[in-house]
């Protein structure tokens, strides 16, 4: 004869929804934090284009420079914002 096993559902449903919240408030706060920082990197990008001209030589010599160094800090800023959403994930995953 079998053993019965007796699980309390409600109980692992309240521990699941905990969990839940957990997650959802952490979420929030890092999309909070997310957006804060996006507005400073507008803030520093503006700050260095109007800065541009009296620090940079001529727009013709140093704007394709320039734009190109924008480029490369967005995309790594960006693959570094994916690859923390990745381990949020991966993290939510193994909860």
């Amino acid at each position: 004869m079998s053993p019965i096993v007796e699980i309390d559902f409600l109980a692992a449903l309240e521990d699941l929804e905990d969990k839940i919240r957990l997650a959802t408030a952490r979420l929030t706060a890092l999309r909070a934090e997310n957006l804060r920082l996006a507005g400073r990197i507008a803030e520093l990008e503006l700050d260095a284009a109007v800065a541009q001209p009296a620090t940079m030589g001529t727009a013709d010599e140093d704007g394709g420079a320039w734009r190109e160094e924008r480029r490369e800090i967005k995309r790594r800023v960006e693959s570094l914002a994916r690859h923390l959403e990745e381990m949020l994930e991966d993290g939510a995953a193994d909860e």
